[in-house]
C-alpha cells in the first residue's frame, strides 16, 4: 500500500507585516483529485496565502510542502 502525499499542505503558517498579522497556524491540505475554493472578505489574507503557497511571498512561520516537497 503507497501513501501518496498532498498536492499542497500547509502546517501552522504564520505571515505577518511588522506588527500586523495576516496568518496566525493557518493549516489547509489539498489532495489529489480535489477542487477548492478559497473565500473571504477584503483583506482577509487570501492573495497573501496563494503567494506564499506558490513561494512568490515571504511568510514568518510554519511549513509549506507541494508535492510532497518544502
Amino acid at each position: 500500500m503507497s501513501t501518496i502525499a498532498p498536492l499542497i499542505d500547509v502546517h501552522n503558517l504564520v505571515t505577518r507585516f511588522g506588527a500586523q498579522t495576516v496568518h496566525d497556524g493557518v493549516c489547509l491540505t489539498v489532495n489529489r483529485g480535489e477542487i477548492v475554493g478559497l473565500v473571504g472578505g477584503s483583506g482577509a489574507g487570501k492573495s497573501v496565502l496563494l503567494r506564499a503557497i506558490l513561494g512568490l511571498g515571504r511568510y514568518t512561520g510554519g511549513t509549506i510542502r507541494l508535492f510532497g516537497h518544502n
